[in-house]
């Protein structure tokens, strides 16, 4: 019964934020650009305890998400160098990490989503139907950049993800594929915890003209393609496939030959 009044409130408050922005023109546009931390699950073959002790165990980097009522689309912070160097003492040696040229675009109206994904050096172009997970409340609140959140959670392969919306926001976008929830998604965990991201800026704003595109680069695949061809070049180079028959991208095997 609990749960039911706290579905009932929250639906209530969220409706009335939604006639509130609608009557006063409260901008429904803007980015927001995300931390994402990922600890790396690193196979060290060739190397000694010393320069092992020196690669770091997460990458980090920023991801931004233009977004209106209709669309979005989520994809990198564009940088001047897309590659992240880690300089490693002893023999000027250095460890470059590329960042995959990945996209995702959601049409929020006609609820199809298109993906851009890197891989190997080559590209594929997934299009699909925004799936729309099932959603539980938690009941957990916190303030992320001064926008108050709720926590929902849902089941992607057998593993839980939390996901932070604020529906001050009422925008059914976030990072990629997890939208759907009635705010604008601000945080996300995944994977067991190895995999989060967090709104470090968030400006509410008309998007400039040409920053939300559908991606049009790549070969066509299906899903069920795509995650057979990266769990194949995975399992080449000992890195196990994960839930669901996809492999872990975030694993990293490095080989150094003396």
């Amino acid at each position: 019964m609990r749960k039911l009044l706290f579905s009932l409130g929250f639906l209530g408050s969220f409706f009335l934020i939604h006639a509130q922005q609608a009557s006063s023109g409260f901008l429904l546009s803007g980015e927001v650009i995300y931390q994402e931390i990922v600890k790396m699950d690193i196979k060290l073959e060739g190397v000694d305890e010393q320069l092992a002790a020196q690669i770091p165990k997460e990458r980090k980097s920023e991801k931004v998400l233009y977004f209106n009522e209709h669309e979005a689309i989520f994809e990198n912070l564009p940088k001047e160098d897309p590659e992240e160097g880690m300089p490693m003492e002893g023999g000027g040696m250095m460890i470059k990490m590329y960042q995959p040229d990945d996209k995702s675009y959601l049409d929020l109206a006609g609820e199809k989503m298109i993906e851009q994904k890197e891989f190997m050096s080559r590209v594929f172009l997934i299009e699909s139907e925004l799936k729309q997970d099932k959603w539980k409340m938690t009941g957990q609140q916190r303030m992320i950049l001064e926008y108050p959140c709720q926590e929902a959670v849902t089941q992607v392969e057998g593993k839980e993800v939390h996901a932070w919306f604020t529906p001050q926001i009422a925008v059914a976008a976030g990072p990629g594929r997890y939208s759907g929830l009635p705010g604008l998604v601000l945080a996300m965990e995944m994977d067991d915890g190895d995999r989060t991201l967090t709104a470090i800026k968030l400006e509410l704003k008309p998007v400039e003209k040409g920053a939300i595109q559908k991606p049009r680069k790549g070969k066509k695949v299906t899903r069920e393609e795509y995650q057979a061809i990266v769990a194949e070049k995975m399992k080449e180079m000992g890195v196990e496939a994960g839930d669901g028959g996809t492999a872990s991208t975030h694993s990293v095997v490095i080989r150094i030959q003396q």
